[in-house]
């Protein structure tokens, strides 16, 4: 009997952990790995949701998560932000091959990270409080052939990791934001090649 429930209670728990992570789908679009001397360009990313600076943040949590990567280069904002003006760039999701070209030269850039924010909100709940719901989608695109050679799309809730009376929930839509560009950016790394 002994056994039998502590494996009813193993499943269980697995089942448990399991729900903890946000679910997200990426899917590449090339068989072989990019190299290791790749420099990314991450542009701002679009607001869709609504809610004021979701864009930015997911932007800055990106920008953070992908600094800290070894596999590949990050080029820092404040240059990204300058070409964007000085082509007029308005739209980082509907890039032109003109503008691709453009960023790409004058960024020395082998990729461009580019997405939208689509729910970044928190909502009430009786038991738990605030219930934070985020969702984004992004994509990696080459500046040679100007095609998208990664996307991922993300959708989270606070309340998928909850074990039991609220432990395991993430209260923030901050916290869970950050928490699911940790894993998108982990899947991205496994792009490159190693050194």
């Amino acid at each position: 009997m002994y056994k039998v429930l502590t494996r009813i209670v193993s499943i269980g728990l697995v089942l448990l952990l399991a729900g903890c992570a946000a679910n997200m789908t990426a899917k590449k679009r090339i068989e072989e790995k990019l190299p290791s001397s790749s420099r990314i360009a991450v542009l701002p990313f679009e607001n869709l949701s609504g809610k004021e600076k979701a864009a930015e943040k997911l932007t800055d949590y990106f920008l953070s998560a992908m600094t800290a990567k070894m596999r590949f280069e990050t080029i820092e904002f404040g240059k990204v932000y300058e070409s964007l003006r000085k082509f007029r760039v308005r739209s980082s999701s509907l890039l032109t091959d003109l503008q691709i070209d453009s960023l790409a030269a004058s960024l020395d850039a082998d990729l461009l990270l580019t997405g939208s924010a689509i729910e970044y909100e928190e909502y009430d709940n009786n038991y738990l409080g605030k219930v934070p719901e985020v969702s984004f989608n992004c994509r990696l695109i080459d500046c040679k052939t100007k095609k998208t050679v990664w996307v991922a799309n993300s959708n989270g809730r606070g309340d998928k990791g909850e074990i039991a009376f609220g432990i395991g929930a993430v209260r923030s839509a901050d916290n869970l934001a950050g928490k699911m560009v940790d894993d998108v950016v982990s899947e991205l790394s496994g792009l490159f090649a190693d050194d």
